[in-house]
C-alpha cells in the first residue's frame, strides 16, 4: 500500500516510518518544512501538486503531537489538516487516520469517571482546541468529499524518549533519584498507550479489507496504572529498583490547601480513564502494556 505520513520526524513518527516500511508499505513522508523527492519527503505543496510520484492509497496524519501548542498556532494546526483534506482530493486518495488526544476529553481529576467515544467533548487548553477542531473539519470534509477516515484519540504514549514526559520520567528511575509520593498515588486509574500497541493497531487498519467506517476509537491499553504503578513498571523494565517512597497523607492534604499546587497534584495522582471497549471490539487485539 502507498502510505502518505505526516508528522515523519517526531517523536513517534519517526518510529513509525520504519515500522510501516518494515510492513512491507510504500511510504511517502509529509514535511512541513523541506522537500527532498530523492529520499521520498514531499512538502505538503507537492501533495497539492500531485508531485508523489505514485497514487497514495490513506495518509496518516500525525502531524503536530506537541502538547505545548500555542493558542496563536491553532489556526495554522487546523488549516494544515485542511491542506490535506485538499491534497487527498487533488490525489484521489479515500483514506485517512488521524490521530488525535485524549486531551479532547478534558484533564486529570480527582474524580472518577471512564471516558468513551460517545463522552463529551471539553477542551482545556490550545492543543485540545486545536484537535476537536480537526476531528470536526475531517468528519465534516469526508461528508462532502466522499472519503473515509478512522479517528484515534491517544492519551500518553509509553515511550522512552529524551523529549517525552514518559522519557523524563525513565531518566529519573534510571538515575536511581529518590521519588516522593503518596498514597493517592496508589489509587488514581490512568491510561496508556504502548508504542507497541499503536503500531499493532495501525497494521491492523492498513489491512486491504479494512473499511474506514468514519470511526472514532479511544486508543489505549487495557491495563490500567496507577501513578505509583507506572514508576514500578519502568523500574521494572529497566532493572532497577523502585525508589518510591512514600509521604504522610497529612502533607499531601495541606498541598491540596494551597491552590497553585492543586492542579500540579491533580496532573500526578488524578484519575483519566479511557475505555477502549471499541477498539477492543472492532480490531480484536489482545492488548497488553509493554514499557
Amino acid at each position: 500500500m502507498n502510505i502518505a505520513l505526516t508528522g515523519s520526524s517526531g517523536l513517534i513518527g519517526s518510529r513509525l516510518s520504519k515500522d510501516l516500511q518494515n510492513m512491507r508499505h510504500n511510504l511517502f513522508c509529509i514535511s512541513s518544512t523541506h522537500s527532498s523527492p530523492e529520499n521520498n519527503i514531499f512538502s505538503y505543496e507537492d501533495m497539492l501538486e500531485c508531485k508523489i510520484p505514485q497514487p497514495i492509497d490513506c495518509i496518516i496524519h500525525l502531524a503536530s503531537i506537541n502538547s505545548q501548542l500555542r493558542e496563536s498556532e491553532i489556526a495554522s494546526e487546523v488549516a494544515i489538516t485542511e491542506k490535506i483534506i485538499t491534497s487527498m482530493k487533488v490525489m484521489g486518495c479515500k483514506k485517512i487516520i488521524f490521530f488525535s488526544s485524549a486531551k479532547v476529553y478534558g484533564d486529570n481529576s480527582f474524580e472518577h469517571q471512564i471516558f468513551t467515544e460517545r463522552s463529551p467533548l471539553y477542551s482545556t487548553c490550545s492543543y485540545s482546541k486545536a484537535k476537536i477542531l480537526c476531528e470536526d473539519v475531517i468528519a465534516k470534509s469526508a461528508q462532502k468529499e466522499s472519503f473515509n477516515y478512522i479517528v484515534f484519540r491517544m492519551p500518553p504514549v509509553l515511550i522512552n524518549h529524551p523529549k517525552s514526559n514518559i522519557g523524563t520520567l525513565f531518566k529519573v528511575v534510571q538515575k536511581g533519584l529518590p521519588i516522593p509520593s503518596f498514597a493517592a498515588g496508589d489509587l488514581n486509574k490512568r491510561s496508556f498507550l504502548s508504542y507497541e500497541l499503536l503500531c499493532s493497531v495501525i497494521e491492523s487498519a492498513l489491512e486491504p479489507e479494512r473499511k474506514f467506517d468514519n470511526e472514532i476509537f479511544n486508543l489505549s491499553n487495557t491495563k490500567i496504572l496507577s501513578t505509583n504503578d507506572l514508576f514500578r513498571e519502568i523500574a521494572f523494565s529497566m532493572s532497577k529498583k523502585s525508589a518510591l517512597f512514600y509521604c504522610p497523607n497529612f502533607i499531601f492534604r495541606a498541598m491540596l490547601r494551597v491552590n497553585r499546587l492543586q492542579l500540579l497534584l491533580c496532573r500526578l495522582f488524578g484519575n483519566f480513564h479511557m475505555s477502549n471497549a471499541k477498539l477492543h471490539k472492532e480490531f480484536d487485539l489482545q492488548v497488553r502494556i509493554n514499557l
